[in-house]
């Protein structure tokens, strides 16, 4: 009885959660920070951030950290998060070079869902906002893991084929050099590759694993696609890397997540197509 008590308990909990999160792509309930991501190669750089997203009852303290992915997967929800921050952030970027006109558009990096990939609608939905925003190319970069890449390869090609010619790229992440990990980028051709932690955890105090990096970069470089560093927390590092001649860093020593104020704009965008 105390049981079956206790997984109705948790499963009403849930389905509370749910209709929270619901009524939270309706209203506004997100919110949206930004990494900078930092040339290494470049001399004037466009601005280059990922964008992350957090639900509101989580940054005020009311939910544990993560609880929101897992259930938004559950219910099928991912899709229209995925569509509200690409609604939110034309938006923003449209109201902003309104406001200001020599304002440099950045370029925002998106982690896409799997559960993305199968809605018909969403990359019609892209080139709606992009052309409304009239948003220069590169403005928008989808981001995968290449193991999901693989996973959903058929799903992945026709998005790219479609978002390519609104002038949106693609990020595969979590690279880590291997055959099978340039496979992938040979078949997909991404614009950029983020390379893996394994890769990075012992760049400062070893040479074979400079020299390994070094090469796995210019690798890259030579299929024209180019690299990120990710975990990047020491000025020694990024000294490194940019004699490694890798082509962007992310990480604590440059700048940590920081907070986008997007709220004022485009409310009650829901991510209906």
């Amino acid at each position: 009885m105390d049981s079956k008590g206790g997984a109705i308990t948790e499963g009403k909990i849930q389905k509370d959660l749910a209709d929270r999160l619901i009524a939270a792509l309706r209203q506004d309930g997100f919110v949206l920070y930004a990494q900078p991501i930092l040339s290494l190669t470049e001399e004037t750089p466009r601005p280059f951030s990922e964008i992350l997203t957090r639900f509101r009852e989580e940054e005020e303290k009311l939910l544990p950290p993560g609880t929101f992915f897992p259930l938004l997967e559950e219910y099928g929800l991912l899709p229209y998060l995925d569509r509200w921050v690409v609604g939110r952030l034309a938006k923003w970027i449209k109201s902003r070079r309104a406001e200001k006109k020599d304002w440099r558009v950045p370029a925002c990096s998106i982690n896409l869902a799997a559960d993305t990939l199968y809605d018909a609608n969403f990359c019609g939905y892209v080139a709606k906002h992009v052309e409304n925003a009239q948003l220069p190319e590169g403005t928008f970069l989808f981001e995968m893991s290449w193991e999901a890449a693989l996973n959903h390869a058929q799903a992945v090609e026709d998005a790219m084929s479609q978002l390519k010619r609104n002038g949106c790229r693609f990020v595969l992440a979590g690279f880590d050099g291997s055959d099978e990990s340039f496979s992938v980028v040979q078949h997909f051709r991404p614009h950029l590759v983020k390379l893996s932690y394994g890769l990075m955890k012992d760049v400062e105090r070893s040479l074979v694993a400079s020299e390994k990096l070094e090469r796995i970069n210019s690798k890259c470089h030579s299929m024209k696609v180019r690299t990120i560093a990710e975990y990047v927390e020491t000025r020694q590092l990024l000294d490194q890397l940019r004699a490694i001649e890798i082509d962007y860093a992310q990480g604590l020593v440059i700048s940590p997540p920081k907070r986008l104020h997007v709220e004022m704009v485009g409310k009650n965008d829901s991510g209906d197509a």
